[in-house]
């Protein structure tokens, strides 16, 4: 597939950019229905938040992406600022959504409230990566393993690879499928936990949780089939978005835990959902170490969906406990 979409003289325009634009402009729409419309949040509060995460976002995805290359394809500061050759961590931008919605918190004046458009922009930046990850179409990055069987040897399953004239799966293709389920499932716990009819009341800040959470558990399986995933610097198998995406998992996790231990007190079960999550983690990071040694590439990437799978589910349902009635919302 062709990536140039348009050109002029020495100007191109790539499919793959045109896809990110949209992508960034559906999470702001997105974001914005959900922020101003919904929870009747002044609307200039989320366009001050979006104004500094597109830049913060943009620029700490571009650093955890040179960072880890730097000696290798960046030697100077100014090759890192050559953003338009591509290179972004997606938890940089999580990240710097995360810090202009802080910064905003502690410097605006009151009225702010930082969860609501985190929640707000959770649920537009699900929806925006699902468009973003097809993206990856056209520039064939985020791919997976070759595929020779050529029975599978057809989009959306598999994509050609001109750079190697060979058919890889597409591993981007299942990352959108399960962030789409992941922008369902939010917007479900959205409108349910805010709706007085279901007498279960949630926090702001809570969907922004559950984002970090579902992400993070798809990370740690889809990361791990990327055949040109970025990883640590002098080591070749620990992959960055593989640990971003373990550490938000185990955080929240620990988090709704806290809240359901200060709101129903310390139960037996708390404890057992706090070892079943670190035992899921544990035993996906052993499938993902033990890979590089073994061939069977399905076997050990069923272990860690599964794994992941049990991790978000115990997720989500030590969240459920944390609900309250009387909470405002």
């Amino acid at each position: 597939m062709d990536n140039i979409a348009l050109f002029f003289n020495n100007i191109y325009i790539y499919w793959h950019g045109i896809f990110m634009a949209a992508a960034i402009l559906l999470a702001i729409l997105t974001a914005y229905f959900f922020s101003t419309v919904v929870q009747n949040h002044r609307t200039r509060y989320l366009l001050d938040t979006l104004l500094l995460a597109l830049p913060f976002g943009l620029l700490l995805s571009r650093i955890l992406y040179c960072v880890n290359n730097f000696g290798e394809e960046y030697f100077t500061l100014g090759s890192m600022l050559h953003l338009s050759e591509g290179g972004y961590v997606l938890y940089g931008g999580i990240f710097g959504a995360l810090l202009a919605a802080w910064i905003l918190q502690k410097f605006r004046k009151p009225g702010y409230d930082m969860w609501i458009a985190c929640d707000s922009m959770a649920i537009g930046g699900s929806l925006g990566i699902v468009l973003g990850k097809m993206s990856s179409y056209f520039s064939c990055d985020n791919i997976g393993i070759e595929i020779t069987n050529s029975k599978f040897q057809f989009f959306p399953i598999c994509v050609y690879n001109e750079a190697d004239g060979e058919w890889v799966l597409a591993v981007f293709t299942l990352e959108a499928i399960f962030e789409f389920i992941i922008f369902l499932t939010l917007c479900v716990m959205f409108f349910r936990n805010s709706n007085e009819k279901t007498g279960m009341r949630g926090r702001h800040s809570d969907i922004a949780l559950l984002f970090l959470l579902l992400h993070g558990a798809a990370q740690g399986v889809f990361d791990s089939m990327h055949m040109d995933a970025l990883k640590l610097p002098g080591n070749g198998f620990i992959r960055i978005q593989q640990i971003l995406g373990a550490i938000c998992l185990a955080v929240t996790m620990g988090i709704f835990i806290y809240r359901s231990i200060k709101k129903n007190g310390c139960k037996p079960y708390h404890i057992l959902c706090a070892a079943t999550t670190l035992g899921m983690i544990g035993l996906a990071a052993y499938m993902a170490l033990d890979r590089i040694s073994n061939t069977n590439w399905f076997h050990h990437h069923i272990i860690m969906f599964f794994a992941m799978l049990v991790a978000a589910v115990v997720g989500v349902v030590m969240y459920t406990t944390t609900l309250d009635a009387e909470q405002d919302w």
